[in-house]
């Protein structure tokens, strides 16, 4: 959806009014004007879509034990931290970027430690986790830079906005299941984590 730049002319007060809400909000003049309209007039933007796919994912993340959830619903972005079973409980936090188009968004995993064995551990847990994903749901797309790890997700056909939101907070929520998996089941946590991917699977609506 593109966007052109108007002349308007309003009332000082209201515009007075408009930079309060935006100010309240952490949004542009425009980016409120645009949410104003678009809700007076019934249109869906793209961003209110976004908003009304974190408000599902927030729902869903807040009824998950060990996961907080904040937005940035402005920018396009969500983040959900979680405290990973390993010593000193390190903080782990997921980013979580919607796209206005072409691939839905994309999810940057990035771990607060000072840790080489963690990192080690980590890599070991990612390569585990794409074969996963390539060997049930196909190819997706992957990167791994400076220790962040970034998945893209796949833009669903059809897929209602509640419905996203519960997909990438089900991801979210599943892929922290499987990590603290991997960090305390040793020999063992390989098997279990394809037996409860396997499991989440069949149980999907929206495949990201």
């Amino acid at each position: 959806m593109e966007k052109s730049m108007y002349s308007l002319i309003l009332r000082d007060d209201l515009v007075e009014e408009l930079d309060r809400l935006a100010f309240k909000n952490g949004v542009s003049r425009s980016v409120m004007l645009n949410k104003i309209l678009s809700e007076y007039l019934d249109v869906e933007t793209p961003e209110a879509r976004m908003e009304r796919t974190f408000l599902k994912m927030e729902q869903l993340i807040g009824a998950a034990s060990g996961l907080r959830f904040t937005n940035n619903a402005s920018l396009a972005m969500a983040q959900v931290q979680s405290a990973l079973h390993y010593r000193y409980n390190p903080t782990l936090r997921y980013q979580v970027e919607l796209f206005p188009s072409g691939d839905l968004g994309q999810l940057k995993i990035s771990l607060r430690s000072q840790s080489k064995e963690l990192f080690r551990i980590m890599e070991g847990f990612y390569s585990l986790f794409i074969s996963l994903e390539k060997k049930y749901i196909g190819e997706r797309a992957y990167f791994y830079r400076d220790g962040k790890f970034v998945r893209v997700f796949v833009r669903p056909e059809n897929a209602a906005a509640e419905e996203l939101g519960e997909a990438i907070g089900e991801f979210v929520r599943e892929f922290d299941e499987y990590l603290n998996i991997y960090l305390s089941s040793g020999e063992d946590a390989a098997a279990t984590i394809e037996k409860a991917f396997v499991k989440n699977l069949k149980e999907k609506k929206v495949i990201l």
